[in-house]
């Protein structure tokens, strides 16, 4: 290979993750343009991937260190980002919203590498839709942090020592002490913080034990599904519905 699409290579990659980590690069550069910096990324991978392996076939490459790399590159930031866009356009499951990331991914919501574990579960939803409280609670937060989360909303969930956490809203729509019922809006969906892709806007959902910020937990494994006013949940302990409609 020559060395301009090695040197590309590192950069697009680079560009990508520190763009994800800054909110403050996120949200000052134009909404295309690290989805269009992913394209190039992978372009020019899938290029040097197919560059590598003639040279490696007509006896050219020098190493197979190279081809190693692109090859691992190729998987990190041309196929996973493009099973998650398969996934994202194929057809939403019935009766539940689309869970772009899990609990303890490693992938963020558009399918590329994170630097650290995901907290919480990201649910798919379209820029200004309504959030839902999760649970019945009180309002312990409601304001913008300059940090990933961008604009966050904070339900503690008494007497169960839970609090349910809601990231990158648009607006919030209730106010600290405000007590809130389970399906009760509590702001719009957005993309406050962590700026996510055209297509990938999500409402981040995390669930935190008391007052330790370290001390979370799997939402998923709580929810009982979409908000149902005609439903009845458990009072003994804490049963959570998705954050959006169904």
């Amino acid at each position: 290979m020559s060395r301009w699409p090695r040197w590309h290579l590192g950069l697009v990659p680079v560009a990508l993750l520190v763009g994800a980590s800054s909110p403050a690069i996120a949200q000052r550069t134009p909404r295309l343009l690290f989805p269009a910096l992913g394209v190039t990324g992978a372009a020019l991978l899938v290029y040097s991937l197919i560059r590598a392996v003639r040279d490696h076939r007509a006896g050219r490459g020098r190493s197979i260190a190279g081809l190693v790399v692109v090859g691992v590159a190729t998987v990190l930031f041309v196929v996973l980002p493009g099973a998650r866009l398969l996934y994202v356009l194929a057809p939403a499951p019935a009766g539940a919203p689309r869970i772009l990331t899990g609990f303890g991914d490693w992938r963020g919501a558009e399918g590329y590498p994170r630097l650290d574990p995901h907290n919480g579960i990201d649910v798919a939803g379209a820029v200004g839709t309504d959030v839902l409280a999760a649970a019945d609670g009180r309002v312990a937060v409601a304001r913008p942090r300059e940090d990933l989360c961008g604009l966050i909303v904070v339900v503690v969930h008494d007497p169960h020592d839970y609090r349910t956490i809601y990231c990158h809203l648009a607006e919030a729509s209730v106010k600290v002490g405000d007590h809130v019922t389970r399906g009760q809006r509590v702001g719009a969906l957005g993309t406050s913080g962590q700026r996510a892709w055209p297509g990938y806007e999500h409402v981040h959902l995390q669930l935190q034990r008391g007052t330790d910020p370290r001390d979370l937990h799997d939402p998923l494994p709580r929810i009982a599904g979409c908000f149902d006013t005609a439903a009845r949940y458990p009072a003994d302990r804490l049963v959570l519905t998705y954050p959006v409609r169904c």
